[in-house]
């Protein structure tokens, strides 16, 4: 297998997005997850969308692109939404 420097370069473009994208969705869906545990399930159901988004629909699409991506946004939405909801 031949080493090709836009491969290479592209993947890291993508971890580093899906590190970014994984701290930004994180972010707000721990204030979702607060706000739905203050309010109700159906009283916030636009905080429901966003939970859905970030944890479903956001890393389908991301996968579609390269699965190192969606496999380092999954990891840090996971490990910063658990320290978030921890800190209750």
């Amino acid at each position: 297998m031949d080493f090709n420097l836009d491969n290479f370069l592209s993947q890291i473009l993508y971890v580093i997005s899906g590190f970014l994208f994984g701290i930004f969705a994180s972010r707000y869906s721990v204030l979702s997850w607060r706000t739905i545990c203050a309010r109700g399930i159906f009283a916030s159901l636009l905080q429901v969308c966003i939970l859905l988004i970030a944890f479903i629909a956001f890393p389908l699409l991301f996968s579609t692109r390269t699965v190192m991506g969606s496999f380092v946004y999954y990891a840090v939405l996971l490990f910063f939404f658990s320290k978030g909801y921890n800190k209750r």
